[in-house]
């Protein structure tokens, strides 16, 4: 059992562009090790820069866009992003809001980051209209699956297939009834 840390959940902020992108970036390579090769993450991480300068355009808190992150002693441990319609033309179609990324660092997963996360998404996208929301996840991802179908997600029957250097990646869709989610 991992001891309990004092870490804080808050709304980013611009100062945040460098570390987020670099947090995602890592988190991104340990989560997807094993289904990408090592030219996905060389690819990814050259693009850091431009990233992090277009940062404040794309990780906003508004009626729209949702992004907050779990700080601890000064360093971002984790980060939530989302959009209250989704990217995706199946389920946009059908108004539901999209959990789109939710990163923790390795060392402190399973201690409640995730799940305080998917309640402020909740929250708010329950007060901005949403009726439904949408978390897609690569399908080989066993352990976030794991975690969407924990929170009571459904698996829909849309895929997507998610491209990365020319290589299709099979994506799939946990759906969640926000009136019947309940928060903490």
């Amino acid at each position: 059992m991992k001891e309990k840390i004092n870490y804080v959940i808050r709304k980013v902020e611009p100062k945040d562009a460098r570390q987020f992108i670099e947090l995602h970036n890592f988190v991104w390579k340990s989560a997807y090790k094993d289904i990408f090769p090592a030219e996905v993450f060389a690819a990814r991480e050259a693009k850091t820069e431009r990233r992090i300068a277009g940062f404040a355009d794309h990780f906003l808190n508004n009626n729209e866009k949702i992004c907050y992150v779990a700080e601890l002693d000064g360093r971002l441990i984790g980060l939530m992003a989302g959009n209250i319609k989704s990217l995706y033309s199946h389920f946009g179609e059908i108004n539901f809001a999209d959990l789109n990324a939710m990163y923790i660092h390795p060392d402190f997963q399973h201690i409640g980051i995730g799940t305080k996360f998917k309640d402020i998404f909740v929250n708010w996208a329950k007060e901005n209209g949403a009726k439904k929301f949408v978390i897609g996840v690569l399908k080989d991802n066993t352990a976030a699956r794991k975690s969407y179908e924990a929170w009571g997600g459904k698996l829909d029957d849309f895929k997507n297939a998610w491209t990365e250097l020319g290589k299709d990646y099979e994506e799939v869709f946990y759906t969640y009834d926000l009136e019947k989610e309940k928060t903490l």
